[in-house]
C-alpha cells in the first residue's frame, strides 16, 4: 500500500518478541486454513471509534530457517475510508506462507485505540482487511461498515463568572472562590470529549505580606484542551476543595483576584474584591448599653368639640300704622279785579280727610315738601267739570301751599 500504516502498540509489542511470548494454542493439521473478521464503529460528532477482532486457522510461516505456527493474523488493516493513512499491523515482513502441513489458530482484537477524525460531514465506508496463509499461500478477508458523520450542531451559547465571597474577623479573611455559568467541552487524551465542570486553570493573587492558608489557591486540568461543542455547567462547588484563609498584616484595604481560564469564547474571567479589615478597639467596652430615660413628648391641646347652637329667628312685629287725618284747608276765595265778563260764582267744596296707608312707621306731625316725582300721579280729566278743577285746586294747596293753590285753580277755572 503507497499510504503509511500506523501499527497498534499491543500488537507491535507481541510481533517483536516473537510467538515464544504468547501461549499458542495446540496446532491441528485436520483444520483447513480459514478467517473470520468483526468490524464495529461507532461516531461522536466527527470522530470515529473503531473495535476490530479476527480469528482463524492458518498454515505455518517461514522464516527461511524453519516453519513456526503463528498465533495472530499476518496482518490487517483498518482504513477509514479518506485519504487518511490507515490503522493496522503488518507481519508478513520476512516471511513466507507454508501451502501444505500443520495448521494453528490465531486470532487478534483491538477493542481501543483505533480512532479517527474526519475533517468534514458525509457518509464514509470503513474497510477492515486481513491476511493469514491458506491454500496458495498469503489470503486475505475483508470486512466492511458504513458510518455516518452528521454537520456539527452550531455551537451552543456559554459564559462564565468568576466569584469570591468572604467574611473578615480580626485581621483574618475567609475567602470561598468559585465560577458560575457554562462552558464548552474538554479534549482529554486522544480525541475524547470530556464534560468538566471546572476550569481549565485558575489562580489566586493576594498582596504582599499576607499568610496564606486553608484550601488550593491554584489548580486545573492538564493535558485538557477546549472545544466548541456542547455546554457544561460548572460545578456548584468552591474550586479551592476548602475555605482559603489569609491574615492581613495590619488594618487597612486590601485586594485579593480570581482568575480562571474557561472554555468559553471569552477564555479568561477574573473577580477582584476589596476587602476591608477595621483596626482594633484596644478597650473593652460593656456590651450593656446604658438605661436611657425616655424624654416625654409634648402634648397637644385637645380640641374641645363644639357643638353648634341652633339660631331661632326672633319673630318680627308689624309696627302698627297710625292714620294720620289730614286737616281740611278752607279755601278762602282770593278777591280778584273784575273781569268785563260775567263772573262765575265758585262753591267750595268740601274736602274729604284721606288716610294714609303707606307709612310703615308712626309719623310726627312735621310735614315735609313732597319732593318731585315722588308723589301720586294725578291725571287731570279734561272732559270734566268745573268741580273737579276746584278739587285739583284745593289738593294743591296742601303740597305746595294754600296760596299757589288757589292760583292754580283760579287759572284752570278760566281756562
Amino acid at each position: 500500500m503507497s499510504r503509511a500504516i500506523r501499527v497498534t502498540k499491543a500488537v507491535a509489542v507481541a510481533s517483536l518478541f516473537g510467538a515464544a511470548t504468547i501461549v499458542a494454542p495446540a496446532a491441528n493439521a485436520a483444520q483447513e486454513p480459514s478467517m473470520t473478521i468483526t468490524l464495529d464503529a461507532t461516531a461522536t460528532g466527527k470522530t470515529v471509534d473503531v473495535a476490530y477482532k479476527d480469528s482463524g486457522v492458518q498454515y505455518y510461516a517461514n522464516d527461511g530457517r524453519k516453519a513456526m505456527s503463528r498465533y495472530g493474523a499476518m496482518a490487517f488493516f483498518v482504513d477509514y475510508g479518506d485519504d487518511s493513512d490507515p490503522d493496522g499491523y503488518d507481519g508478513r515482513p520476512g516471511l513466507t506462507c507454508e501451502t501444505t502441513g500443520p495448521t494453528s489458530p490465531f486470532r487478534d482484537s483491538v477493542s481501543s485505540g483505533y480512532s479517527h477524525t474526519y475533517r468534514k460531514a458525509g457518509t464514509y465506508t470503513i474497510t477492515a482487511t486481513g491476511y493469514y496463509c491458506g491454500e496458495g499461500g498469503l489470503q486475505t478477508v475483508e470486512k466492511t461498515t458504513t458510518v455516518n458523520i452528521a454537520k456539527p450542531a452550531p455551537a451552543p451559547k456559554v459564559s462564565a463568572a468568576a466569584h469570591i465571597e468572604y467574611t473578615v474577623d480580626g485581621l483574618t479573611a475567609t475567602l470561598v472562590p468559585s465560577v458560575t455559568g457554562t462552558q464548552h467541552e474538554m479534549k482529554y487524551g486522544r480525541n475524547k470529549h470530556a464534560k468538566y465542570g471546572v476550569p481549565l486553570v485558575y489562580t489566586m493573587s493576594f498582596p504582599e505580606g499576607a499568610e496564606v492558608s486553608g484550601g488550593a489557591t491554584k489548580g486545573g486540568i492538564k493535558r485538557a484542551t477546549c472545544t466548541k461543542h456542547g455546554s457544561v455547567e460548572f460545578d456548584p462547588v468552591m474550586l479551592s476543595g476548602d475555605p482559603v484563609f489569609v491574615t492581613f498584616p495590619k488594618p487597612g484595604t486590601y485586594e485579593v483576584t480570581l482568575s480562571a481560564d474557561v472554555c468559553t469564547s471569552q477564555r479568561i474571567v477574573s473577580k477582584t474584591v476589596s476587602i476591608v479589615v477595621p483596626p482594633t478597639d484596644p478597650t473593652p467596652t460593656d456590651p450593656t448599653p446604658e438605661p436611657t430615660t425616655p424624654t416625654p413628648k409634648p402634648t397637644e391641646p385637645t380640641p374641645t368639640p363644639t357643638t353648634p347652637v341652633p339660631t331661632t329667628p326672633a319673630p318680627t312685629t308689624p309696627a302698627p300704622t297710625t292714620p294720620v287725618p289730614t286737616t281740611p284747608v278752607p279755601t278762602t276765595p282770593v278777591p280778584t279785579t273784575p273781569v268785563p265778563t260775567t263772573p262765575v260764582p265758585t262753591t267750595p267744596v268740601p274736602t274729604t280727610p284721606t288716610t294714609n296707608t303707606t307709612v310703615p312707621t308712626t309719623t310726627t306731625s312735621t310735614t315735609s315738601a313732597t319732593k318731585p316725582g315722588t308723589g301720586p300721579k294725578v291725571e287731570t280729566d279734561r272732559m270734566g267739570d268745573d268741580t273737579n278743577a276746584l278739587s285739583l285746586g284745593v289738593a294743591g294747596l296742601v303740597g305746595v301751599g294754600a296760596l299757589g293753590g288757589i292760583v292754580v285753580a283760579r287759572r284752570r277755572l278760566q281756562q
